[in-house]
């Protein structure tokens, strides 16, 4: 278990800075530099701070994953929402518990002030998460038809601008390495709105091509085989450019990549999304799409304070920008 101590030694700070700056503790005087180093090294490092079960000041806030924590380990994205929620509820005096979907224990969670869904839930699991008779913010997906507040990320934007990124730089055989997900209950397949916008894009300029898209579960094993399976299919005619659905599935596509001698980005370009920690390690470095998660779990908790103040507003759907990382694995 990574330790305070192991993130303060490879970061070259001390224990108290760490342990500031986790905690989201604004009075601390440090540059944005070291603040950004700390957080990628706590990130790289899976290092996860215990949960806090006895609030000082304030509310008492659940964090219910989709994910268990495996999962989360396998593809960071979600980890880093966390981060996000339980810094900015240090920093109000609130305190964060979290547990997964399938661990609820429906008497002691009435007991939270609010809930902060974090994921892709279904019909059931929302119905079942508002039957709790508290507030409830969802992260992930817009779930305004069920009467929530949600924040979700805008991936339609990127998706485009990498298509047109490609095409300015003369690749029109574009692929993608996307993710599949499938909620926990009803096992229902979860739309990815980049898949969708891809798909449109594409055939609005008469360059889509079915037999260049390929889907599996997010992470590394499953990046590395589905890009495995593109080499084999398509042979010489593999696309020039790949747009890839997370950093972790990224490190598979560079690894199968590599086996095959296939040169990145002078071969094929890619360009992944989340802009995790190890992005900027790979060899070459990825080329990705910041998503602002920590901004997100930060967005959820002043939503949620809100909606316990005022019970009856009306729901909100908060989308929150990207930023594209120029790295070394595009041209």
């Amino acid at each position: 278990m990574t330790t305070i101590k192991d993130v303060a030694n490879e970061a070259g700070v001390s224990i108290s800075t760490v342990s500031r700056i986790l905690n989201f503790d604004d009075t601390l005087s440090v540059g944005e530099d070291t603040r950004r180093r700390v957080l990628e090294v706590a990130e790289k490092l899976q290092y996860k701070k215990r949960n806090r079960r006895t609030p000082k000041l304030g509310k008492q806030i659940a964090i219910v994953q989709w994910h268990t924590d495996k999962e989360e380990l396998s593809d960071l994205y979600y980890l880093q929402i966390q981060y996000g929620i339980e810094n900015k509820a240090v920093s109000l005096g609130a305190s964060v518990e979290r547990v997964t979907y399938e661990s609820i224990d429906k008497n002691r969670i009435k007991k939270f002030d609010g809930i902060i869904a974090v994921g892709k839930f279904d019909r059931t699991e929302v119905t079942q998460l508002k039957s709790y008779g508290i507030p409830v913010i969802c992260i992930g997906e817009n779930y305004l038809a069920y009467d929530l507040d949600c924040i979700r990320s805008d991936f339609e934007t990127p998706v485009r601008k990498i298509i047109d990124r490609f095409i300015q730089n003369g690749i029109q055989d574009i692929g993608m390495i996307a993710g599949k997900e499938l909620t926990v209950t009803e096992k229902q397949g979860v739309r990815d709105p980049r898949v969708a916008t891809f798909n449109q894009y594409l055939k609005q300029k008469g360059l889509y091509n079915e037999q260049f898209i390929y889907q599996g579960p997010f992470g590394p094993e499953s990046g590395f085989n589905l890009m495995n399976q593109a080499i084999e299919d398509l042979g010489n005619s593999l696309p020039h450019g790949f747009m890839i659905g997370s950093d972790s599935m990224a490190v598979g596509v560079l690894r199968a990549l590599q086996q095959h001698h296939i040169q990145v980005p002078k071969r094929v370009s890619l360009i992944s999304f989340n802009d995790v920690a190890i992005a900027k390690y790979t060899s070459p470095a990825l080329t990705t799409v910041h998503v602002h998660t920590e901004l997100m779990g930060e967005r959820a908790i002043e939503m949620l304070l809100n909606r316990i103040k005022d019970p009856k507003k009306i729901p909100e759907l908060t989308i929150i920008g990207t930023e594209l990382m120029e790295r070394e694995s595009s041209l």
